[in-house]
C-alpha cells in the first residue's frame, strides 16, 4: 500500500495530495447514479415515484407495477453530447463528445389474482418484472492546454514528491537510488529535477522554469449498469407495493495524458515530457428497493420509495507512467502500478411524489429525491487508509436534495405532450455545484405500441480538478470545466 501513498496523484475539488482524495473522488463518482427511465418520463423531467404505470417504475418506484393492467415490453436506446468548456493556466478551451446508449430494456409480466367475487376488492394482481438499466454514463473526452509558472511545471511537481519521501534514518529525502517511487527516479534521471546535497542537507530542486508548455487530455469510458427484479402488487385499485432488488455492475477506464515542452534551464536543452496515468475499474454489488404508492382519491397519487445502499465489492488498477528524453537524448521511461480492492457503501436514497390528474387530459407531478453522501462508507483492508477517506468523505460532501416537476398534456387520445424540469443538489459542502435539467417529450400510441420521444438539456456548474496537486492550492494547477449534457432518448414499447 505504501506505493499507493506516495505515487498516486488525485482528482478531486480542492488540494489534498494522497490517496485518500482519489477514493473520496471515487466515492461520489460511483455513488452519483440515478434510476434510468423511459422516454415517457425522460420528456417529465427524470424519475416520478408516484406515477407508476410506466416501465421507469422497474427501475424506481416498484409499486408502480402493480399498475399494469397487462404485460408489456419496453426498448430505450439513447444519444447523449458532453459538451465541455475548461479553463487551465490561463488558457479557453472546448472539446464536446456524442456517445450512444442502450438506456434500459425491460419487461413486466401481469398476472390477476383469478379469485371469485369483487374483482376489484382485495388482492387484485401481482406483476413481476426484469430489467436492464445503464443508471451512470462516464464516456467523455476533455482536452485543453496552458503554461506554467514558475511553482505548478512537471519538474516542480516531482521534486515536490521527491522531497516528501524521507528517510526516517536521516530525516532527509531518500537519494535517487533508493526513493520508492519510479517516476521521481524517471524524472531525476531525465534531468527534470536535480538532487543537491551538502553538510546540512539534502533536497531535489527543479530544473524548468516558468512559461512550459502543457496540453491535457482525459478519454473516460464505461458506466454503471443494473440488472432489476421488481414485483408489484395492486390491492383494491387504490393501494400499491412494490420490492425489487437490483445486481449492480460499474465498469470504468480512463486514460489521461499530460504532456509539457519547455526549457532544461541548467543544461539548456528543450523537453518534451509524457506523464500519463490509466484507471480501470470494475465492481458489482447488490441493493434492494421498496415502495408504495396510494389513490386517495381519482385524481391523486402519493408515492414513496426507498432504496437501500449498494454495497460494492469494487477491484481497481491504476498505472501511471513518465517517459522523456535526456539531454543525450536518451529516452528514460518508468512507471508506477497498483492493483488495489475495496468495498463501497453507497448512500440510501429516499423518494416522495404526489400527482395530480386532470381528467383524460393529463396531470401533473411532483417529486423530490433525498441522499445524504457523507454517509459513503469505504472499507478495505488498509485500516488508516480506512479512517482517512471516510474521514475525508464525511468533510467533503453533504446532504443532497433533488427536486422535479413534470406535466403531460393528451392532445388526443394518441398524442401527448410533455414537458419537465429538475432540479440537482450539490454533494459538496464548500461548493455550490448545481445542476438544471430541462426536458420536453412527446409520445404516440397506435393499438397495443407505444413510441415516445425524449430531449432533455442539462446545465452543470463548473468543476476544479486537477492533474497532479500540491499541497499548497495556491501552487496546484487546477482546471475549471463546465459540461453541459444534451440527451435524447425514444422507447418502443409493446403490450401482450
Amino acid at each position: 500500500m505504501k506505493l499507493k501513498i506516495f505515487a498516486l496523484t488525485t482528482f478531486i475539488v480542492g488540494a489534498v495530495s494522497s490517496v485518500s482524495a482519489q477514493y473520496t473522488a471515487d466515492a461520489l463518482k460511483f455513488s452519483g447514479t440515478e434510476n434510468s427511465v423511459t422516454a415517457r418520463f425522460g420528456g417529465l423531467g427524470g424519475p416520478h415515484t408516484s406515477l407508476g404505470g410506466d416501465l421507469s417504475s422497474l427501475y424506481g418506484n416498484p409499486a408502480g407495477l402493480g399498475m399494469f393492467s397487462s404485460s408489456e415490453f419496453s426498448f430505450t436506446p439513447g444519444y447523449v453530447n458532453s459538451s465541455n468548456k475548461t479553463t487551465y493556466l490561463g488558457q479557453n478551451s472546448e472539446s464536446s463528445l456524442g456517445n450512444l446508449n442502450i438506456n434500459n430494456l425491460g419487461v413486466v409480466f401481469h398476472s390477476p389474482t383469478y379469485r371469485t367475487g369483487d374483482l376489484k376488492k382485495g388482492l387484485v394482481s401481482i406483476n413481476f418484472g426484469i430489467g436492464y438499466q445503464k443508471n451512470n454514463f462516464f464516456r467523455n473526452e476533455i482536452s485543453f492546454d496552458g503554461v506554467t509558472n514558475n511553482a505548478n511545471g512537471l519538474g516542480n511537481y516531482f521534486a515536490y514528491l521527491g522531497n516528501t519521501d524521507i528517510n526516517p534514518d536521516n530525516n532527509q529525502p531518500y537519494p535517487p537510488n533508493q526513493i520508492f517511487d519510479n517516476l521521481v527516479f524517471a524524472a531525476h534521471e531525465g534531468f527534470l529535477i536535480d538532487y543537491n546535497t551538502d553538510a546540512n542537507e539534502s533536497f531535489y530542486s527543479s530544473n524548468t522554469r516558468a512559461n512550459a508548455n502543457q496540453v491535457v487530455s482525459y478519454d473516460r469510458k464505461g458506466g454503471q449498469s443494473n440488472v432489476d427484479f421488481s414485483l408489484g402488487m395492486n390491492f383494491s385499485n387504490k393501494f400499491y407495493l412494490g420490492f425489487g432488488l437490483g445486481l449492480a455492475s460499474i465498469n470504468y477506464r480512463s486514460e489521461e495524458l499530460l504532456n509539457e515542452q519547455g526549457l532544461n534551464f541548467v543544461d539548456n536543452v528543450n523537453y518534451n515530457a509524457n506523464f500519463t496515468k490509466s484507471f480501470d475499474t470494475r465492481g458489482s454489488g447488490v441493493n434492494f428497493k421498496i415502495g408504495a404508492i396510494l389513490k386517495p382519491v381519482k385524481e391523486i397519487r402519493l408515492g414513496l420509495s426507498l432504496e437501500t445502499p449498494t454495497y460494492y465489492s469494487i477491484d481497481d488498477d491504476y498505472y501511471e507512467e513518465l517517459s522523456l528524453r535526456d539531454p543525450d537524448n536518451r529516452l528514460i521511461t518508468d512507471n508506477n502500478s497498483s492493483p488495489f480492492s475495496y468495498r463501497l457503501n453507497t448512500p440510501l436514497k429516499l423518494n416522495g411524489g404526489i400527482s395530480f390528474f386532470i381528467g383524460n387530459k393529463g396531470f401533473i407531478s411532483a417529486d423530490i429525491n433525498y441522499q445524504d453522501f457523507s454517509t459513503i462508507k469505504f472499507r478495505s483492508d488498509e485500516n488508516a487508509l480506512n479512517i482517512n477517506t471516510n474521514r475525508q468523505i464525511t468533510s467533503t460532501y453533504q446532504e443532497s436534495i433533488n427536486v422535479g416537476l413534470g406535466a403531460e398534456f393528451k392532445v388526443t387520445n394518441s398524442v401527448a405532450l410533455r414537458a419537465g424540469y429538475r432540479n440537482l443538489g450539490s454533494p459538496y459542502q464548500d461548493i455550490d455545484f448545481k445542476a438544471h435539467r430541462y426536458t420536453g417529450g412527446i409520445g404516440y400510441r397506435f393499438g397495443s405500441y407505444t413510441l415516445d420521444f425524449a430531449l432533455q438539456h442539462q446545465q452543470n456548474s463548473a468543476l476544479s480538478t486537477s492533474f497532479y496537486t500540491f499541497d499548497n492550492p495556491q501552487v496546484t494547477p487546477f482546471a475549471n470545466t463546465k459540461t453541459n449534457v444534451t440527451a435524447v432518448s425514444i422507447t418502443f414499447g409493446a403490450r401482450f
